[in-house]
């Protein structure tokens, strides 16, 4: 045998157990992933192990996260979470509501605790509505009741709806109304060298003044601080459904602040116990010793009085809450986030999927009407014009379309309301803004900071008119210009034509102001103030349908399988990918250097419409700190 081939045995032996442990290794993961992708699509078909509601216990409703109309956590990701014991990002206003409600005829269930500490934005949809639900278990003759450490403007919104708020001795509470303060970048394109080309139609169309000033405009400034002080009058209103005192109390604390916690010795608890704002000062221990006087204390070593979370609580009522079958169909369908082109990402209302979904309500013989339930600043002009056209297809088929407008339906929100049989809105619904603006970004300048330039020739004066890297030139901007300006039209048709009302009378309401619900409501844009129910009862009514003896439902989701969660298993890998793309890095960028505005998202987006036309609304709003419109389950006790 050759030196040679004396070498090459080994060398095939060690390669061969190599492979062997690279072959076991694949394997042994690829049986997990099957076992981990079976126990996730368990979870997410079950809803976990089956739970008991023991007699007497008090029912804790803890929210966490971001309080919104529709829960868009990727179903693979929301099982994950639970099962690593973290508390979902998001909680569903409907699943809070159908607690209160289920609870409200459950004699097992003698008092509600409202845990609030996990939640992070409430807007006024999601107040008005469970507010309603608590003044609707009140009335059964049971007691809501709320302890906190402490509590931040949306927090306290929810929590003036308890029969008592108890309070930490050493906590406090934050109010400090609404404010509409954006970031300005035009001094920062001008430094990095990126040419911002903003078109628009309307002289409070302030969502483009980021862009291209460096403070608010006049126009601007009057009309957000008009829909801004209605929005505060608001919350202050439900605020003050338990606490008739809270209206006044509040605007008069906050008016004198340094001198009353002055007068207070610094005691913030002590100073808010004062003015009426909280009911009680209670360590925790004491208040759970409280509650157990009324359902005992748990035996398990908690030390706290006997109780069940409001999701377990949904689950294991779920069969006991089920409706009525046979009962006719009034479809829900919900428009949440920016409006986008496409089907759209988590977060996002994709025109392209709210249109199928509305499509699909018109072809089910089941479906006898159809709510859009709308919480959305608005966005791509095209994308919000195929959701309208969906409406109107469905009400051709005889089936009565109700707009429900939530915290905000402003813009490209209004767009694909304006044709429904009616629309409701919250007194503080944010709205209106009818108006368009077109966007295009040009980086020549900043290329050229770093000496790349672009030259060339093309076969049309149009031909590579429209690439980032050269500058727009003017007959390129008459071009945009035109097609905002016939998009502004078409709206203005549009909603004289749905809401019945003169051009003229549409052109004075619209020049993308922002209106409040009731400002609204008094210049013909919405029919009535209501929240879901009501919008759901209307819609029953125009179906012929009695107003008891109906469902809402939502569109069925498909529930993902095994190889799905396998595909989310390894799809995570791949799309690491595209973290290397220039609008994934451009999304980034936006994502830092203009934290917390619709600006942002729309450059994170962007392009979000192909015609490059928006009708989005700059009108994001800051309460208390904290935006208001975003496992193992969160310990209750």
């Amino acid at each position: 045998m050759s030196a040679e081939s004396s070498q090459k045995g080994p060398l095939r032996r060690f390669a061969a157990r190599i492979s062997a442990i690279f072959l076991f290794i694949y394997r042994t993961l690829f049986l997990i992933s099957i076992l981990l992708g079976m126990v996730l699509a368990w979870l997410i078909w079950s809803g976990g192990p089956s739970v008991q509601v023991e007699d007497n216990v008090g029912l804790v409703i803890a929210p966490t996260g971001a309080l919104v109309e529709k829960v868009e956590a990727d179903p693979f990701q929301q099982a994950l979470s639970q099962w690593a014991g973290e508390p979902p990002a998001q909680t569903a206003i409907s699943d809070v509501v159908d607690a209160f409600d289920r609870a409200r005829e459950d004699d097992r269930i003698p008092f509600v605790v409202l845990k609030l500490d996990e939640l992070g934005s409430a807007g006024i949809a999601a107040i008005d509505e469970i507010a309603r639900a608590a003044r609707r278990f009140r009335d059964a003759g049971k007691k809501v009741y709320v302890w906190a450490d402490s509590l931040t403007q949306p927090q306290y919104g929810l929590a003036a709806q308890a029969d008592e708020i108890a309070l930490d001795p050493f906590g406090a509470v934050w109010i400090e109304g609404y404010s509409v303060y954006p970031n300005y970048f035009a001094d920062l394109f001008g430094k990095i060298g990126v040419d911002i080309e903003v078109f628009r139609v309307g002289e409070f169309k302030s969502a483009v003044e980021p862009f291209i000033r460096n403070d608010m405009s006049d126009a601007a400034r009057r009309a957000n601080a008009a829909w801004l002080e209605v929005l505060w009058n608001g919350y202050l209103q439900r605020a003050s459904h338990v606490r008739e005192d809270v209206a006044s109390a509040v605007p008069e604390l906050l008016s004198a602040l340094p001198e009353r916690i002055e007068a207070a010795d610094g005691d913030i608890a002590a100073m808010v116990q004062d003015a009426g704002i909280v009911d009680r000062l209670e360590t925790l221990g004491a208040f759970r010793s409280r509650m157990g006087e009324t359902v005992g204390m748990d035996e398990d070593g908690h030390g706290s009085f006997r109780q069940i979370h409001f999701r377990h609580y949904l689950q294991a009522t779920r069969e006991r809450a089920g409706a009525d079958p046979a009962a006719p169909e009034v479809r829900l369908v919900t428009v949440q986030g920016m409006i986008v082109d496409g089907r759209g990402e988590p977060g996002t209302a994709g025109g392209d999927r709210i249109a199928e979904t509305l499509n699909a309500a018109r072809r089910d013989d089941k479906v006898r009407a159809v709510v859009l339930r709308i919480d959305s600043p608005g966005g791509s002009v095209l994308a919000s014009e195929r959701i309208r056209r969906a409406v109107v297809a469905l009400q051709d088929a005889g089936k009565p379309v109700v707009a429900s407008m939530a915290t905000q339906a402003a813009s490209g929100g209004y767009w694909i309301a304006m044709d429904a049989d009616a629309i409701y809105a919250y007194d503080a619904t944010i709205t209106g803004s009818i108006g368009v603006f077109g966007l295009w970004m040009s980086v020549s300048d900043a290329l050229e900071k770093v000496g790349i330039g672009s030259d060339g020739v093309g076969t049309t004066p149009v031909a590579g008119a429209l690439r980032p890297d050269r500058p727009l030139g003017e007959d390129m901007a008459r071009v945009l210009q035109s097609g905002v300006e016939h998009a502004y039209g078409r709206f203005i048709a549009g909603v004289a034509t749905g809401r019945e009302m003169p051009e003229a009378a549409v052109e004075r309401v619209a020049q993308g102001r922002v209106w409040s619900g009731q400002q609204a409501l008094e210049r013909g844009l919405v029919d009535a103030l209501g929240g879901l129910r009501e919008a759901a009862d209307r819609a029953a009514e125009l179906a012929g349908l009695e107003a008891d003896h109906y469902r809402l439902t939502p569109p069925s989701a498909p529930r993902p399988g095994v190889f799905s969660m396998l595909q989310h298993l390894s799809g995570g890998i791949l799309s690491l990918a595209d973290t290397f793309g220039a609008q994934a890095l451009l999304a980034g960028w936006a994502r830092d250097a203009l934290p917390g505005s619709d600006a942002a998202a729309l450059l994170a987006a962007w392009p979000a419409d192909p015609a490059g036309r928006y009708a989005l609304c700059e009108c994001r709003v800051t309460a208390g700190g904290l935006p208001a419109s975003q496992g193992a389950l969160p310990g209750p006790r």
